[in-house]
């Protein structure tokens, strides 16, 4: 039982999650995508929580995207029976567990090589399961996925003769659109004109394509602008974060995630030092601007988040009229959500002052 009642009485360095501004997003989220006929299937890497991605799916969600097989396990585990593993599942372990979740769950997995399709094809034979496949092709982004038509079609053939496996389609993900909505314009263009070149190829080959995979937060909202995209992926919209916030995705007033830390010391001359450092906050740098900073100081805007170090977080506080002290506690938005929330045990839902629920990170550090 949570003896915790309000956020005053939570120990720092705590994470909270906005309940209402969460709600919100997850509905606005969906709202958009009944309204252009997607299917939404949320990315759970954000949260790594089984009870929010329930909340997704009774917005509207199809299903959840996971990376990892221990990830998509607690997800099964916890009654959730559509899961899209967003991944190349390498290696007989991994391909074995995958194969075992399909028989509790409808299961797809992204690929881009003929060792995963042999290896998976296998463990789905040996249990007399199918999964469907998803071949990613490289939008750019120049991560994982096949670079050319060619290739798509070599490995979605082999993928529709192997035993256990269903060819449905293909994936991609923009990850390197990460720049405001109204500089998106060219990069999404040149998406547009790799998919083409991978359509015409399959439609010659009368290879038919049932699902295209697309999506992430920061082009969420222009998903329909992706030419032939049946089914999208993002993750951080429920939560937001100072990335976010900064391509205007969201606002300050919608990010459902902030971190609660105390100041510790003012001993240095305009700096305070926080009781949470790079095991409490992401490190990631910021998409756009200069690049500085780890976070969003709520309460002190004119304070910059300039370090890191184990267990403090350096603030430059020389710009402030009036400058934090000693024992306060200051709210923080950072940079990236998911790494963020993956360093933590537990977070907290609240509304307003009130803490209502801890909410257990459960899926936290499976990334096997």
């Amino acid at each position: 039982m949570m003896s915790v009642r309000t956020i005053d009485e939570l120990d720092t360095p705590a994470v909270l999650i906005d309940l209402d501004r969460l709600e919100s997003n997850i509905q606005r989220m969906a709202g958009y995508c009944r309204e252009r006929g997607l299917a939404l299937r949320p990315h759970t890497k954000t949260h790594k929580n089984p009870g929010i991605a329930k909340l997704q799916i009774e917005a509207g969600a199809r299903g959840i995207t996971v990376a990892k097989p221990g990830e998509a396990e607690v997800m099964v585990n916890a009654g959730i029976d559509d899961v899209l593993l967003a991944y190349p599942i390498v290696g007989d372990a991994k391909a074995a567990r995958v194969a075992e979740l399909a028989t509790k769950a409808r299961v797809r997995v992204s690929l881009d090589s003929l060792e995963a399709i042999r290896g998976l094809s296998q463990q789905a034979a040996a249990r007399s399961v199918e999964l469907g496949i998803l071949l990613e092709i490289d939008a750019g982004f120049g991560r994982c996925g096949v670079a050319s038509p060619e290739a798509a079609l070599a490995l979605a053939r082999a993928a529709a003769d192997s035993p256990g496996l269903r060819f449905d389609g293909l994936m991609f993900y923009p990850g390197h659109i990460k720049r405001p909505a109204a500089e998106q314009d060219p990069l999404i263009e040149a998406v547009n004109q790799r998919l083409a070149a991978h359509y015409a190829a399959f439609l010659r080959a009368g290879m038919p394509i049932t699902t295209v995979s697309g999506g992430s937060t920061a082009t969420a909202y222009r998903s329909h602008d992706f030419h032939g995209v049946s089914e999208i992926r993002p993750g951080m919209y429920a939560f937001l974060d100072r990335n976010m916030v900064t391509i205007g995705v969201g606002t300050f007033e919608e990010c459902a995630i902030s971190v609660l830390v105390t100041v510790v010391s003012d001993a240095v001359p305009k700096r305070v030092m926080l009781d949470g450092g790079s095991k409490t906050f992401s490190s990631d740098a910021m998409f756009v601007g200069d690049g500085r900073g780890y976070g969003y100081v709520i309460n002190h805007p004119d304070a910059e988040f300039i370090g890191l170090s184990e267990e403090h977080g350096h603030v430059d506080v020389s710009l402030c009229a009036r400058a934090p002290r000693v024992g306060q506690r200051l709210r923080v938005v950072p940079n990236h959500v998911c790494t963020t929330i993956n360093m933590h045990d537990r977070v907290y839902g609240v509304r307003g002052d009130q803490v209502e629920r801890e909410i257990e990170v459960a899926a936290r550090g499976r990334v096997q």
